[in-house]
């Protein structure tokens, strides 16, 4: 019996520090653990940068954009022409067939029609349709009527007429050409010269809102000062193209023409409708491109 109680003793003892052993090593396993974490959870000291020291050099001045690169750069722009306009009087007695030639230059301008005439109607109708300006070429007297090439046609405006027969005159030959949105004076060199009767005519181009075109056929004509002081869209000419009609005497007013243009801005230039002038305007018009700005007389009326 007290042999084995004996054993059991020791076997208990046995068991009871391997127990503690067993703890102890689990215990500081944990302590070992624990240090492990704090070490991986705590940064490391770093040290301090030192304070940043301003450079002693002076700064270098920051370049400056130009004007130049910092601009859009935009076109200049372009320089505006001299304006051109060209009338071309006494259609309506030629062949409609050099009508549609004339009015077939591919630039604007403006045709002065006579009334009363063959081809007058139709004349008007082909400028109208190809684009160009119709205007009334209205019959004066001249100096010198009757005499050989002094007479302006059937129902002109006379000098002895009473006002009227002016007036009626004035709007017979109005109401002859279809589409005329202005009206310039055939001959006239006894008419224009006179107050009284300009103011009788250009009274009834106000009444339907017409321009005019003083043809200045008599260096004494008051009649674009007239049609001012009555408040009337008017210009006046300043060039005969073909009063001689060579084409170097033609070529020698055309160029008269644009250097007035150049000079002054724009001009009016008159010419007829002979094949010749057509003929002419077949060279002259194209070469002048870029020099000046065709418009239709209308549009330098003011």
């Amino acid at each position: 019996m007290a042999r084995g109680k004996g054993k059991r003793t020791s076997t208990l003892a046995l068991l009871g520090w391997a127990t503690f052993t067993l703890l102890l090593g689990l215990g500081a396993g944990l302590m070992l653990g624990q240090q492990g974490c704090d070490r991986r959870q705590t940064p490391a000291k770093r040290e301090a940068p030192e304070p940043h020291k301003p450079d002693k050099r002076p700064a270098e001045p920051k370049a400056k954009p130009s004007s130049e690169a910092a601009r859009p750069q935009s076109p200049e722009p372009e320089r505006a022409l001299p304006r051109l306009a060209l009338v071309i009087d006494d259609l309506g007695y030629m062949q409609p067939e050099l009508v549609t030639r004339l009015c077939s230059l591919p630039v604007p301008f403006s045709v002065a029609v006579l009334p009363y005439q063959e081809h007058t109607r139709e004349s008007a109708d082909i400028a109208y349709r190809l684009g160009k300006e119709v205007m009334l070429h209205l019959p004066m007297e001249p100096i010198g009527y009757p005499g050989p090439g002094r007479d302006p046609g059937p129902n002109a405006i006379l000098y002895n007429l009473p006002e009227t027969e002016v007036r009626r005159r004035v709007r017979l030959a109005l109401d002859d050409i279809p589409h005329r949105v202005g009206v310039n004076n055939h001959m006239g060199s006894r008419i224009t010269p006179d107050r009284t009767r300009m103011g009788w005519v250009l009274q009834e181009l106000k009444a339907r809102k017409l321009f005019f075109v003083d043809s200045r056929t008599e260096k004494d004509s008051v009649a674009f000062d007239v049609a001012e002081q009555l408040g009337i869209p008017a210009v006046q000419r300043k060039v005969f193209l073909d009063d001689d009609k060579a084409f170097p005497e033609m070529e020698k007013q055309w160029d008269r023409a644009l250097k007035l243009a150049e000079k002054d801005g724009s001009v009016l230039i008159i010419g007829h409708i002979y094949p010749e002038t057509v003929e002419a305007l077949e060279k002259l018009v194209p070469r002048s491109k870029g020099q000046v700005r065709f418009v239709k007389a209308g549009e330098l009326s003011r």
